[in-house]
């Protein structure tokens, strides 16, 4: 993930190819809407040294009135040469695995290495996959803080499903009301929202020195998910600074465009740091291998870090092709003539 994030982050240092082509093509979603879901359609073309590769993905988020539950997802992988469609995947498990690999990959550049007490915001695919990952690079955690609305079945699956994992960790579901809410951030060291909601999960007064944040369920310019005020200046002196000064995102026009907590704090392009700008896209390693350590340390200046992903295609490209490519090396699948 470290190399596609940092290959799409040097996209607009590329040359072109010999086609003329840009090796990164990656616009920004466009959406629709229907009485029960918002579409988003995201297309993107990476070239990497393992080459190129096209796809588009198709994710129908439901509303609130939707009476199916469940985040319907398709990936399209086209074939270079041809133009047709290479492969269709299931990409809702995908997508919670590549955001949450991001926010891993953040968490453990940003958060305290011996971080004690997770707490997560939300439910579903992302919620899973953002506390197996982070609890297998912070063995320190002895608590996640599970945050729901109400106590579903789906709900006490996570934590069932987690528990299993990691049997030394207390596993606990925790009440959204507002002061249920402030006790468990109160405590965390890291904080992950997985939720599209409108309005902030939790209060800036609520953290505690030290946190790093993960924010990754709100796409739209409508979606809160943190307070704004935490990376705004003060309304009463534009010169006051912002409790996180620096925010690291996925991409920097995406977050820009699409995420309506750095719109509502007016937030600029050059307090924005992409995650992949971080590393050497030449480098072949992981998150440890060329890491611009003063970007990292910027981004905790004043002790609470924030990473703010909204999904971007390349990421997407990227998985689906590793996916695919891999179910052919096993004949996995099933081949449909068209």
């Amino acid at each position: 993930m470290a190399k596609t994030l940092a290959a799409i982050s040097a996209h607009k240092h590329s040359p072109v190819d010999q086609a003329g082509l840009l090796p990164i093509q990656n616009p920004l979603r466009i959406a629709t809407e229907t009485a029960f879901h918002k579409t988003l359609y995201m297309p993107s073309r990476l070239t990497t040294s393992e080459g190129g590769a096209t796809a588009v993905k198709v994710v129908a988020v439901p509303k609130p009135n939707c009476p199916v539950p469940g985040l319907p997802g398709t990936t399209l992988l086209m074939d270079e040469e041809t133009g047709s469609v290479r492969a269709v995947v299931n990409s809702a498990e995908l997508t919670g695995i590549r955001t949450a690999t991001a926010s891993a990959l953040a968490t453990k550049l940003l958060a305290d290495p011996a971080s004690q007490v997770l707490v997560i915001f939300g439910s579903g695919v992302q919620a899973y996959h953002h506390a197996r990952l982070i609890l297998e690079l912070f063995p320190s955690i002895t608590q996640v803080k599970i945050v729901v609305r109400r106590r579903s079945a789906r709900a006490s699956t996570l934590a069932n499903n987690i528990a299993t994992l990691f049997p030394t960790v207390t596993i606990t579901l925790e009440s959204s009301e507002e002061e249920a809410v402030a006790k468990a951030v109160e405590t965390a060291d890291i904080i992950c929202t997985c939720v599209p909601s409108t309005t902030p999960l939790f209060k800036a007064e609520s953290i505690k020195p030290g946190v790093h944040i993960n924010a990754i369920g709100s796409y739209t310019p409508s979606m809160f998910e943190f307070p704004p005020d935490l990376i705004s200046t003060s309304s009463s002196s534009s010169s006051s600074p912002a409790r996180i000064p620096h925010v690291l995102v996925d991409s920097r026009s995406a977050c820009l465009a699409e995420s309506g907590e750095l719109i509502a704090a007016h937030v600029t392009g050059d307090r924005l740091v992409e995650l992949g700008e971080l590393f050497d896209p030449a480098a072949t390693g992981g998150a440890a291998d060329d890491v611009d350590v003063d970007a990292v340390a910027k981004l905790r200046q004043n002790g609470v870090s924030l990473f703010k992903c909204v999904g971007i295609g390349g990421m997407d490209v990227a998985i689906t092709r590793l996916v695919v490519e891999e179910a052919e090396k096993r004949g996995l699948g099933s081949v449909v003539p068209f």
